[in-house]
């Protein structure tokens, strides 16, 4: 990586660091297809896996409230943890990597309240 200003500064890099060589930062600005967002695109896998992961979890977490949905709720919130798993293993991008972070996240709790509850028999 090489830095832009000759002497000692604050760490400012050229646009070829960020894979863009020859744009600057004010083409990043007006581009909106190279601005961070929403963009699903040819991911739509990887999103639906992202989205069951996501539902999964929340099934399982609502069941916590019913401590005789142990059986149910310890195994789909164990899906939805191996399903959150299986979308970070495929994911593509950092939002899609964020969302299955908090899905594994809240589906792991929810396993542990329900293994807590009495197991998954």
């Amino acid at each position: 990586m090489t830095q832009t200003s000759p002497g000692p500064g604050t760490g400012d890099y050229g646009p070829e660091v960020a894979g863009h060589p020859g744009s600057s930062a004010a083409d990043y600005r007006l581009d909106p297809r190279e601005r961070p967002g929403f963009h699903i695109g040819s991911h739509s896998l990887e999103m639906a896996l992202s989205a069951a992961a996501v539902l999964l979890a929340v099934v399982g977490t609502v069941l916590i409230a019913w401590t005789g949905a142990h059986a149910v709720g310890g195994w789909i919130s164990l899906a939805g943890i191996i399903v959150g798993l299986y979308a970070q293993l495929t994911s593509d991008t950092t939002y899609e990597r964020m969302v299955n972070v908090c899905a594994i996240g809240l589906a792991a709790v929810a396993f542990a309240f329900h293994i807590h509850h009495g197991g998954l028999w």
